[in-house]
């Protein structure tokens, strides 16, 4: 094993200079900064880290895996350099238009590996994972972005990841080091690096991943990756960063419970999912307190799909939820989610009040209740235009501008971006909307309707003066909302 190479040159002969503070590790090697914000460098070989300290729990080792500098066998091997090329090469090829991947940019010429793109103000959502055994959680929780955040990130990655599966394309190593997220707590893109893996869906697919990360069948070599041993990868993380606890890593895993024989190693056993996991409906052998409470972070929906995940699906992966699935379960609970005037924390708005701060204050937000319009409908045989059940409910933030994306106006099919489609702004004495990207929505409001042109100010939309939209033609089945403003105590 050897430290990482201070400068290298690719086959453009530009030379980068490397920081020595990975920015992650994969299942094939590391990802290194340059002195260019702009490139970012992967050297591929076999990784090695330095010995954990004999007390240290798995989830020290874990943590310590994917974010210390380990030692890595660099070779200027012509085969694996040829294979890289040629797998580079069927990359750049391959049909991504719009999606936000950092493409490859050029070969390395004296080792294996290559340049990319890296956007600036971006980092490894593993930033919005506590260190095990921090001792404030909850304000590490709160200072990176809370729930609201994290939830609006996670349901950015799986939409991201069902597109790639609409192609039908494999990303085939999803952890907390390749995706990469927006810096600042303010805005939620999301970027996939590391993309020499990316391949269509084959049988004879290789089984990569990080380690903590990898499906049961890539960690016993079963089978190779696929959509669902993405899908299994994704929820991981998903768990990690919602409940800052690995889905596996409970108490027995972790520190023992059962037989303390050291016959077996238990982490690798729960990692080859022969062991439950911490919330598992009918073995509570491995559950742990540690961690956030799941009722405070996790909706009823999200929790079955990690059910269907990591208790059927950790055996069978034909019962583990599509990443499409995924995206609509986030995004349905991102949308729910409210601020707390108090304390600055985002709690689902099914729970009253915050239950982060001692305060406990009711928030202050406005509910945008979607329903289906069908103007086919006869009104005087009893029949109604509106729906008689929402499709779809998003809370709007009082306290800073919000934007409605695609989702909530209409179904958004697994390969089509989910644009943001209006924009909402409180004002001191009302609101003000407006429709973005040429989006048809008209405004109803005491009687009157017209349709949104540029930015349009209305009174605030307090019960009895509530304004209707409507999104799409008139003449067609569309959805329309209804906008209600709750303030405190109310």
């Amino acid at each position: 094993m050897s430290d990482f190479p201070s400068t290298v040159v690719d086959d453009d002969g530009n030379v980068h200079h490397l920081l020595k503070q990975p920015l992650g590790r994969g299942g094939q090697g590391v990802v290194l900064r340059t002195r260019s914000p702009h490139i970012a460098v992967k050297l591929i070989g076999a990784v090695e880290d330095a010995p954990a300290a004999p007390e240290a729990r798995s989830a020290q080792k874990l943590w310590g895996q994917l974010t210390k500098a380990p030692g890595i066998a660099l070779s200027p091997d012509a085969q694996k350099h040829s294979a890289l090329r040629r797998r580079l090469e069927d990359v750049r090829a391959l049909p991504l238009p719009g999606l936000h991947l950092a493409q490859p940019l050029s070969m390395l010429r004296d080792h294996v590996g290559y340049t990319m793109r890296l956007l600036t103000g971006m980092v490894p959502m593993r930033t919005l994972i506590a260190e095990p055994g921090t001792a404030k959680l909850g304000e590490f929780y709160q200072s990176s972005g809370g729930l609201g955040r994290r939830l609006e990130l996670l349901a950015n990655t799986a939409g991201l990841l069902a597109r790639l599966h609409a192609v039908p394309l494999v990303y085939a190593d999803v952890s907390p080091n390749n995706v990469f997220i927006s810096e600042t707590a303010e805005a939620s893109e999301v970027w996939l690096i590391d993309l020499d893996n990316l391949d269509y869906l084959s049988a004879n697919a290789p089984g990569i991943f990080t380690p903590g990360f990898g499906a049961p069948e890539l960690v016993t070599g079963r089978a190779g990756v696929s959509t669902l041993s993405d899908s299994y990868s994704f929820a991981i993380l998903a768990f990690w960063v919602l409940t800052q606890q690995h889905p596996f890593l409970g108490d027995y895993v972790d520190e023992g419970g059962w037989d303390d024989d050291g016959d077996e190693d238990r982490e690798q056993l729960a990692f080859r999912g022969e062991l439950p996991w911490i919330e598992d409906a009918a073995d509570d052998s491995n559950r742990t307190s540690k961690g956030i409470a799941r009722h405070l972070v996790l909706s009823k929906p999200v929790r079955e799909l990690f059910q269907r995940t990591f208790d059927a699906g950790r055996k069978h992966r034909v019962a583990r939820p599509s990443m499409s699935e995924w995206a609509e379960a986030l995004r349905r609970a991102a949308d729910r989610v409210v601020s707390c005037r108090s304390c600055g924390s985002s709690f689902d708005v099914t729970a009253g009040s915050c239950q982060f701060c001692t305060a406990s204050p009711r928030a202050s937000f406005i509910h945008m209740q979607v329903n289906r319009w069908d103007p086919e409908l006869d009104d005087a045989a009893g029949a109604s235009a509106v729906s008689s059940r929402a499709v779809w409910h998003k809370m709007l933030d009082v306290t800073k501008d919000s934007v409605v994306l695609r989702h909530v106006i209409e179904p958004v099919l697994a390969d089509a971006e989910d644009a943001p489609v209006l924009r909402v702004r409180v004002l001191k004495s009302g609101i003000a909307i407006q429709a973005l990207a040429n989006h048809e929505v008209h405004v109803v409001l005491g009687g009157r309707m017209q349709r949104l042109g540029a930015e349009l100010k209305l009174p605030l939309p307090k019960a009895g003066n509530e304004p209707v939209l409507h999104f799409g033609p008139l003449d067609r089945p569309h959805r329309m909302a209804v906008l209600r403003l709750y303030s405190e105590g109310t």
